[in-house]
């Protein structure tokens, strides 16, 4: 999946992260009233991509493990101010947590290479 910095197909369908996929479809069909292949072009084009990352389940997991959380899209070092406590020691539910996880994008990786 090519995600820039800049795509976010939830903006450009106008719908939040935890719409549902009838409200996904619903703002697609009226966006594409607005911007049909003929008048917009470019447009359409946009409108389709952000669809297509979305409107199914496992499209949509995977736009939304690659998809940049936008709070941190204007973090600067600066910002960054290290921790006054040591970090918590290491635990067998954090390697648990981190194996399902590591998991996870790995059977996401077989899906996409599979299709």
């Amino acid at each position: 999946m090519n995600l820039s910095f800049t795509d976010n197909p939830y903006k450009t369908l106008g719908v939040e992260r935890d719409a549902t996929e009838a409200q996904i479809k619903q703002a697609y069909f009226a966006l594409i009233r607005q911007h049909s292949p003929e008048h917009d072009p470019e447009g359409f084009k946009r409108i389709r991509s952000a669809y297509e990352k979305l409107r199914a389940g496992s499209e949509r997991a995977q736009t939304d493990l690659f998809l940049i959380d936008e709070r941190f899209s204007e973090l600067k070092p600066e910002d960054i101010q290290r921790a006054a406590t040591d970090p918590l020691p290491l635990t067998l539910e954090i390697i648990r947590r981190d194996l399902i996880v590591l998991e996870a994008q790995l059977l996401l990786e077989e899906a996409a290479a599979a299709k």
